[in-house]
């Protein structure tokens, strides 16, 4: 275990070295953060609203059938956009980082341009996600511990067998139901340390962000302790950009690391800036 780890460790230096060559892979979170953001403002009103409606019409606390099927609907509508979002500027992101590892030159417009091309596969991908994420936490909500300890890990499982799809939306041109089938063909057909993998990254990340978040937090107190109005301001916007620049970075890496697992498990021999023998290690013939 302690050799996977390790392994996984280097992997993610490797990850961060081709990050350092090509920062402005950063820009497909940043724009996803912001578009999130427009798309949390612009449902906030009407959602607010409509969970209002929800309360009881009467002493016999019945509630307008009408009011819930809206305020569930609207929930659902922006519950598959989120996704929609999301998956869309990870699909670009993805892309570009595969056209980099293969050595070759790929701007952000490259990387939007082929999302928009696979755009109508990544909505149904989204749709079909949300749809199993949103069962499976109506599930947690009704079940006791032992239930939700089993949906944690069919939901585990699904994250597992379906973490190539994206990548393969934005190198093989196949549709959504195709690139879910061919991801778990992957993930079956070499048995992947996926998630010792990421958890690399996740480690690496939290030894740099643990502290950096701890200093701009007290930095933070200590201007509330002054009581003076622009270095709260100051400490308050160091610490969001501390933490969010910190999200964008663990972000990038994750799908640089997704990208070259994508590669190495498809048989391609480039992956520049990537050592193939650690990936080799990332995965095992079953």
């Amino acid at each position: 275990m302690f050799d996977k780890f390790s392994r996984s460790w280097d992997l993610a230096g490797q990850c961060w070295d081709v990050l350092k060559q090509d920062p402005e892979l950063l820009v497909f979170p940043l724009l996803s953060s912001v578009a999130l953001l427009v798309l949390l403002a612009s449902f906030a009103w009407p959602v607010w609203t409509l969970y209002h409606g929800l309360d009881p019409v009467d002493a016999a606390g019945s509630t307008t059938h009408t009011a819930r099927l809206m305020f569930y609907l609207v929930l659902g509508i922006f519950y598959v956009i989120n996704y929609s979002v999301m998956m869309f500027f990870n699909t670009a992101l993805i892309a570009v980082a595969l056209r980099r590892l293969d050595g070759e030159p790929a701007s952000i417009g490259d990387g939007i341009q082929l999302a928009l091309a696979n755009l109508a596969s990544i909505l149904t991908y989204a749709v079909i996600a949300a749809t199993i994420g949103a069962i499976l936490r109506a599930i947690e909500e009704r079940v006791g511990l032992i239930g939700r300890i089993v949906v944690a890990l069919i939901g585990a499982g699904w994250t597992l067998a379906s973490s190539m799809t994206l990548p393969i939306l934005a190198a093989e041109n196949v549709g959504p139901i195709e690139a879910i089938s061919r991801s778990i063909e992957l993930m079956r057909r070499n048995w992947g340390e996926n998630i010792v993998g990421n958890g690399g990254i996740s480690f690496g990340i939290a030894i740099i962000a643990i502290p950096c978040v701890l200093v701009a937090f007290l930095v933070m107190r200590a201007a509330f302790a002054t009581r003076q109005f622009g270095l709260i301001v100051l400490a308050a916007a160091a610490f969001a950009v501390i933490v969010f620049g910190l999200s964008l970075v663990s972000t990038t890496l994750h799908s640089i690391y997704t990208a070259a697992l994508y590669r190495f498990a498809t048989g391609s021999e480039h992956n520049a800036g990537i050592d193939r023998e650690l990936l080799a290690g990332a995965f095992r013939q079953k």
